[in-house]
């Protein structure tokens, strides 16, 4: 009974939510710098795959959970998390609305964690339907008066215009080859249709949060193609719209693929592509990798996994089940003298998600980011 209450309370409060969150596509007045009030200078930064939230009477392919109950519980262990993880900017993966953004942060208000705040981005996943949104106590910096962006083209070009010279490629788009069923090659065209782009200032640091949703399993030909491509796509993200802007890039989210330079838990897997390299080397241009990994700073390689493949579906942890690294947060290579602590917070089970939230807790009074 005590849940069916809680769940009108968060339905009830979604319009109200609605009304008080900033919408990110209509202009509004600058918004001044960010501050943690009561902290010293330390931000803690976290990803999570939350497993397709969604709220009761929302229709979804790929519900974790078919009906309300289920729906709320989910909210409530999602939430749960996130209370344990305590995020000052949390960039969430497979949220399938504006409105179970709306639900998560209406709880994490109901717990007094702080005026934590929604950033939601309809993706271009229609398939899935999944998104990839903020949550952070943090207001981001309104660019071109949006709090939250994405690029990727409206509607992806045909394959056949864009070779014929009919239709030009948008820079959000990549061509690549792709291997067919029965031999051969085919051309394709991706976008990275799940992702945000997110201007944060913090502490005099302007920080660029690109949150990804790449491709998933590592293991096929086909979808590393896919990846491999979407990974370009991001380095020009990175680039174009972070860089330019004068923001330090973060890229972060559920990359589906793994780090060779990061050793991990499962040491049985290893990487077919070349994903990570690209995204930690955005600028091939620029001598070294721009950007670094901070599962290495994790210091037990036990604990070095993100994700729980329940290969058996029995809910439970067994020895034929996968556990791997495939959630990432790269940061700026300049931000390495300030990492206090980076983890994988495994206090969560398979009833909320089959990925489990990284973080990483940052000192921003000791980086210079003017160099």
């Amino acid at each position: 009974m005590a849940r069916f209450f809680l769940g009108l309370v968060i339905l009830a409060t979604l319009d109200s939510l609605k009304a008080e969150q900033p919408n990110a596509e209509q202009p509004k007045a600058e918004q001044p710098e960010a501050r943690l009030p009561g902290k010293a200078s330390n931000v803690r930064i976290a990803c999570f795959n939350v497993e397709s939230l969604t709220v009761p009477d929302e229709w979804s392919r790929f519900a974790h959970f078919r009906f309300p109950p289920g729906r709320l519980r989910h909210l409530e262990g999602v939430a749960a998390v996130i209370e344990v993880v305590n995020p000052d900017i949390l960039i969430l993966s497979e949220v399938s609305s504006r409105e179970s953004c709306d639900a998560l942060v209406a709880l994490l208000r109901e717990k007094e964690l702080g005026d934590f705040q929604a950033y939601h981005v309809d993706g271009r996943d229609s398939y899935t339907g999944f998104d990839v949104a903020v949550v952070s106590r943090l207001k981001p910096d309104r660019v071109e008066g949006k709090l939250i962006h994405l690029f990727a083209p409206d509607r992806t070009p045909r394959l056949r215009d864009v070779q014929q010279g009919t239709v030009p490629l948008p820079w959000t788009a990549e061509r690549y080859t792709k291997s067919k069923q029965g031999g051969g090659d085919v051309e394709a065209i991706a976008v990275v249709k799940r992702h945000s782009v997110c201007f944060i200032s913090v502490f005099g640091k302007k920080l660029g949060f690109v949150g990804v949703h790449l491709k998933s399993n590592p293991s096929d030909p086909e979808a590393n193609a896919q990846r491999t491509a979407e990974a370009a796509i991001v380095q020009r993200i990175v680039q174009r719209e972070v860089i330019s802007r004068g923001y330090a890039p973060i890229i972060l989210g559920d990359i589906n693929d793994y780090d060779p330079d990061v050793e991990m838990a499962d040491a049985t897997r290893e990487t077919q592509t070349s994903v990570l390299q690209m995204l930690k080397d955005y600028d091939p241009h620029q001598e070294g990798e721009e950007l670094i990994n901070i599962a290495s700073h994790i210091p037990r390689v036990a604990d070095r996994f993100s994700s729980h493949w329940d290969y058996n579906e029995n809910g439970a942890a067994d020895s034929d089940d996968v556990f791997t690294l495939i959630d990432h947060i790269l940061i700026d290579q300049r931000f390495k003298p300030g990492i206090k602590r980076a983890f994988i917070c495994h206090a969560s089970s398979l009833d909320i998600s089959d990925h489990f939230p990284v973080v990483v807790d940052i000192d921003l009074s000791v980086i210079s980011l003017d160099d």
